[in-house]
């Protein structure tokens, strides 16, 4: 008898967390619908659902679920999923991809004010060094180290005062004495890496500098030069860490998110317009991509 009591409180108090799930779709194929309160409807990516949800699969189709913010789980078989039968799927853990970053999408397609895609930091594993703070130049400490495997990209910086030239320099890792390129930038606060490519080579390491001209700069940042083989073995990795199933645009959402956060990001905004490009209709990854531009003085 005691054990058919502790039975039923079991069952009870599954029932209970179960109930308490909440559920978000995160990306799907083919025809998926979602029955909540005897009402069908069409599955679109961001929508939230009750427990009580029923998500209809058909043939050919797969659906993606982020549960409680944190897990993702996958239907790819045809059928009818009672989200309630499936809290143990809500247990971090039982995916492969960043729990940050599973955090981040809840947030963003929940956000009732802001612009999305704009706190993306916040969600980010990597900080910046604490600046030391130079009167007249600062760089963000998202560019505090750059990652670059290729493409056109600025490095930029801000300044406190009125100046209409700015020195940049880049030196070897081994050797800050003597920099192997220096100009002089003129009515602009950025130089894209493109312009001095010619002069580093993959698969090492340099520091740079940026101050008003004339002046100099103990704030050294660091610019590693990633070789092709190398980013595509980061590149790789980062997209078998996705759900059991993920749509295109999901998915290059994704890296670009990942690829930021591994300071990749050249690369990052390459993804982040895929996205954009390949669901022109999701106001995150139009936002995402417009505070990208704004973050890195991409215009």
């Amino acid at each position: 008898m005691k054990k058919l009591q502790f039975l039923i409180l079991c069952c009870l108090f599954a029932g209970m967390l179960s109930a308490q799930n909440s559920y978000m779709l995160y990306s799907f194929k083919g025809n998926v619908s979602v029955v909540e309160n005897k009402v069908e409807s069409k599955a679109k990516v961001g929508k939230t659902v009750s427990a009580n949800a029923v998500v209809k699969v058909s043939n050919g189709a797969a659906v993606t679920i982020i549960c409680n913010e944190a897990a993702m789980f996958t239907f790819s078989k045809a059928g009818s999923y009672a989200l309630n039968k499936f809290g143990d799927s809500c247990t971090v853990g039982n995916h492969s991809v960043s729990a940050n970053y599973v955090k981040y999408v809840w947030a963003q397609m929940t956000k009732s004010s802001g612009s999305p895609g704009s706190n993306r930091k916040a969600y980010m594993n990597t900080v910046g060094a604490v600046s030391r703070g130079l009167p007249n130049v600062w760089v963000d400490s998202r560019l505090d180290t750059i990652n670059y495997a290729g493409g056109s990209f600025p490095i930029s910086w801000k300044s406190y005062e009125e100046a209409k030239e700015f020195d940049f320099k880049l030196y070897t890792y081994d050797n800050i004495s003597t920099p192997i390129f220096s100009t002089v930038i003129k009515d602009k606060k950025k130089i894209d890496i493109n312009s001095f490519t010619d002069k580093i080579n993959p698969g090492n390491s340099y520091f740079w500098t940026a101050s008003i001209k004339g002046e100099e700069s103990e704030e050294y940042k660091t610019l590693n030069y990633v070789t092709k083989e190398d980013f595509e073995q980061v590149e790789n990795k980062l997209k078998s860490q996705g759900a059991a199933f993920e749509a295109k645009a999901e998915q290059a959402y994704r890296m670009a998110f990942m690829l930021e956060d591994a300071h990749f990001l050249s690369e990052a905004f390459q993804y982040y317009t895929k996205a954009a490009t390949l669901d022109s209709t999701n106001a995150l990854y139009r936002s995402t991509l417009m505070s990208f531009r704004k973050d890195y003085e991409l215009k």
